[in-house]
């Protein structure tokens, strides 16, 4: 736990100046992510996908395998060349951070952490950034989602002040002015000795989750089933005409994973999902923001492979269908919940709750 801090700002300089700074703290910064550690990554991936969620996955990989950081300095604004509408104030990887700590904030296992984070601001934006250190709780005045029980959870949250102020510790250095980074290098040495004491004197230890485990033993493939029409079912692909079970047991376009979906035989599942959407085109496609269930009920085998690898499935391969949400029996729920690529996987899940 806070092993390892995490540093992503545009200015060179200061970055290198940072990394001295934490060398002689001895204080490791996260450079193996490219997606914790470096800019040019981060925008290639966020106009790729349209979205932050590998950005969010490969964070919840980092808090499963050293803990929270010891502390995140990020720049306050940053230019991702994105449209107004899907970034009006240039706080997106901001707002992604936030989003979540918060939800980590409200699991289990980490109610008593603290999120050390430091912005880089301009001069124009210190009375903001003053404020947010006295009351954070004004920074989840920041978040708003498409999924109203995140919303409720950031809602629920910022209601008690006092669990806000105790999990969020703000502070802020500024962008240095006219090659002056001595001066900010000082300030952000205060913080990072503020922060040791805080971390030291936290008196209950904080438990990570234990994730799934990876299934070495053969299982065959699960089958994917979608009921096309009201006589006409796919699976794997092929359509067949409907049984009188059939009917009482699968909705119509809806999508069931049912068999094992693990480390061995995600590559086969995924074709077979793929091979569902080629078949339901020919038969009866599905709308582009269509609301589509994939069930993968408790009976369904899943290991540690499966929120990272379907996750990003979704995101990548399927992403043009924006309506897809993950129905998952509640034991695999739970095991997810504890697999370090569950942030991967999360808004899937999170939109049938």
């Amino acid at each position: 736990m806070y092993k390892k801090s995490i540093l992503l700002t545009q200015d060179k300089r200061l970055e290198q100046s940072i990394k001295m700074l934490m060398r002689t703290k001895k204080k490791e910064i996260e450079t193996e992510l490219l997606l914790l550690s470096d800019i040019h990554s981060i925008k290639n991936d966020i106009h790729q996908n349209n979205n932050t969620i590998n950005i969010r996955g490969e964070f919840g990989y980092f808090v499963k395998k050293y803990g929270f950081p010891f502390m995140l300095i990020l720049d306050y604004q940053i230019d991702f060349n994105l449209s107004t509408d899907n970034d009006p104030d240039k706080r997106k990887l901001v707002r992604t951070f936030l989003l979540a700590f918060t939800l980590l904030a409200n699991g289990k296992g980490y109610e008593n952490a603290t999120a050390n984070i430091v912005f880089i601001i301009d001069k124009t934006q210190h009375s903001k950034a003053s404020q947010f250190a006295r009351y954070p709780v004004f920074l989840l005045e920041q978040i708003r989602t498409k999924d109203e029980r995140i919303n409720a959870i950031i809602e629920s949250f910022a209601r008690n002040n006092e669990k806000v102020k105790k999990f969020f510790k703000i502070s802020y250095i500024f962008k240095p002015e006219d090659g002056k980074y001595a001066q900010e290098i000082e300030r952000l040495e205060k913080i990072i000795d503020i922060y040791d004491k805080i971390v030291v004197s936290m008196s209950e230890p904080v438990v990570k989750k234990t994730g799934t485990e990876m299934i070495s033993e053969e299982l065959a493939p699960a089958d994917v089933i979608c009921r096309a029409t009201v006589d006409k079912l796919i699976i794997n692909g092929k359509a067949t005409q409907i049984t009188e079970e059939g009917k009482t047991k699968y909705l119509e376009k809806n999508i069931h994973i049912l068999g094992a979906v693990t480390q061995r035989t995600i590559p086969t599942v995924k074709d077979r999902i793929i091979a569902i959407f080629n078949t339901m085109a020919k038969i009866k496609p599905f709308k582009k923001d269509e609301r589509i269930f994939i069930n993968i009920p408790d009976t369904s085998v899943i290991d540690g492979s499966f929120a990272i690898s379907i996750g990003t499935f979704l995101s990548k391969e399927l992403s043009e269908y924006t309506g897809i949400s993950l129905n998952i029996g509640k034991s695999n729920c739970d095991k997810l919940k504890n697999s370090h690529g569950y942030f991967a996987i999360e808004d899937f899940i999170i939109k049938n709750l």
